[in-house]
Parts: structure tokens; sequence; C-alpha cells
């Protein structure tokens, strides 16, 4: 009787233990990617954030853009201690902002260049024309020489570039805002552009996958980072994996130089032939600009394709 008393506590406690390992595997069906940043003590300490800064190089332009452009662009400043220096980053959010509804985010490089796209680009949201989303720029400090900081960033170390932005800003923006993390885009245009490359090709080793769609403007393919070029660094992705989940958009001005252009569109012929898996990849060049001009249009372009709404 005791015996099989025993044996059935046992039987029971297998069933439960098996029971309890299925749904647990069951359940694992939550973001890809955890919420969680690698911001040391002085990093986050390091934060502060409030309204755009009339002292900014240039507050001017864009208030005379849009007077009502100081209420909702937000302006963070956050240290980054891999890089040992600070990084000043603009957010707006989108009209009408709810804290219980997610919203897609485009993260900017360049972002002391692109202070003047979020009112450009609001009224997108306004008219419907887009989703909402929230938009996010990096840039630096004023009294910055700006040329100088961003080959650093971009082309001299983009790993700790790359790593700052999705181990430290991304994560403490989806803390502090309601993000769909699932529906991220990133830019970059020039070196940018370059970088832009390195994060795709780095997107299953670092951040992995965290952003799903890629501006890539008028991409530096001459740029090296310690003798590698970006050919080097898509060879040795592709001998990793031959799957690359993302959607990108590359775009040239028909006024930019032919050797430019030229290398840019065959590296993007190169990425066709290559046929991964999942890779959607559109090339568009855009009359009438030229290398320093393209961006504007390009990122309008941007917006429409990964998130238009096909209103009137």
């Amino acid at each position: 009787m005791k015996t099989t008393t025993m044996k059935k506590k046992l039987y029971a406690c297998i069933l439960i233990i098996l029971l309890g390992s299925s749904l647990f595997t069951g359940c694992q069906t939550g973001p890809k990617r955890p919420i969680a940043t690698t911001l040391l003590p002085e990093e986050r300490d390091s934060i502060t954030i409030g309204p755009l800064s009339p002292d900014h190089i240039y507050y001017n332009e864009v208030i005379g853009l849009d007077p009502n452009c100081k209420d909702y662009i937000q302006e963070l400043s956050i240290y980054d201690a891999e890089i040992d220096d600070t990084f000043i980053v603009h957010i707006s959010l989108p009209p009408n902002y709810d804290e219980t509804h997610s919203y897609p985010m485009i993260v900017m490089t360049d972002g002391v260049w692109r202070l003047s796209d979020h009112p450009e680009l609001r009224p997108l949201m306004v008219n419907g024309t887009i989703e909402d989303i929230i938009m996010v720029s990096i840039g630096y400090p004023n009294g910055y020489d700006y040329q100088t900081i961003r080959e650093r960033d971009l082309v001299d170390a983009p790993d700790a570039y790359l790593h700052f932005i999705v181990d430290n800003l991304v994560p403490y923006l989806e803390e502090i805002y309601s993000v769909d993390s699932e529906n991220m885009t990133l830019t970059g245009h020039s070196l940018g552009g370059y970088w832009a490359y390195y994060a795709l090709f780095h997107s299953d080793t670092i951040g992995k996958n965290t952003f799903q769609n890629y501006y890539v403007g008028s991409p530096s393919m001459w740029a090296s980072t310690d003798g590698t070029t970006m050919t080097d660094y898509e060879e040795e992705y592709y001998t990793r994996n031959q799957t690359l989940n993302a959607n990108v958009y590359i775009t040239v001005g028909s006024e930019e130089d032919t050797t430019f252009k030229n290398a840019a569109y065959r590296f993007y012929k190169h990425l066709t032939e290559r046929n991964y898996s999942d890779l959607t990849l559109k090339y568009e060049e855009i009359e009438g600009y030229d290398h320093n001009t393209v961006f504007k249009p390009s990122i309008k372009n941007t917006l429409l394709m990964f998130y238009g709404t096909n209103a009137e």
C-alpha cells in the first residue's frame, strides 16, 4: 500500500515537472531581444533630459521652421564610457503621444545636421500620410569638430558606436518611451551610409537584429576601418549567414560624382546577386540632387516606404 502511494506521488511529481517544462518552453514567445541596458552606473548617472536647448547651434533654424518644435523636441545628454564621450540626442514624440500605444522608432546618425528633419517630417504624421513614429537623431555637444568626430564613430570605431546605440541608447529609450521594438529603422548618409552598411552586416553579432529597416544614403564605399572595406565586412557576414532579415533602401543623387554613384550601385548589385534569404532591397537614384542635398528627399521616401498609410 505504501509502495503504491509512493509510486503515485512519484508519477505525479514527474508529470508536474514535464508539464512545467513544456509550459515554460511554450512561453518562449516574447520579444526576440530583451529590453535591458548595459548602462554602467556612471553612464546612467550622466543622463539628463529636457526641452530643446536654445543654445543648440541650429535652434533658431528649427524654430523658424516650426515655432512649436521647442515643445515637442526633447534633448537628451548621455555619456558613453567605452567611447569616453558625451552625445546629444534629440527625440520628438508623435502628435497625441499615448504611452499605452507602441510606436515605431527611427534613429538617425549625424544628428547635428538632422535636427531640422524633426519639424520638416512631422507634417507627414499630422496629415496621416505616415503612421505616428518616434524620431531620434544622435549628435554631439556644441563646439565639436563635427567632421572629425563623426569619422571616429562612423569609420574609425564603428563597433563602439554601434554598441552604444544598440546596448545603451535604444534600450534606455525603450525604458522611458513606448517603443515598438519590432519596428525600428536606422539611417545613415555618406560616411553614415558606410556605417549603416556596417550595422547591417553586424546585425547578427552586435545588437541581435535591433533594427528591421535600414536607410543607406550615398554610402562612402571608399571608406575602410583599419584597412577593412565594406566588401570585406559583407564577405565575412556571408560566410557566417546567408539569411539577412532586413528591409534596405539605398539612394544616391543624380548630380553626385559618377565614380561615387557607380561604386554604390555596384555594391547594391553585388548584394542582389548574393540572393540573401529574407532581404528586401530597393535602390533609387533621385533626380536633381547632389551628395549634400539628397538626404532630404531620401529620408521622406524612407518614412513613406516603411511607415506610409497610403492616405491622400
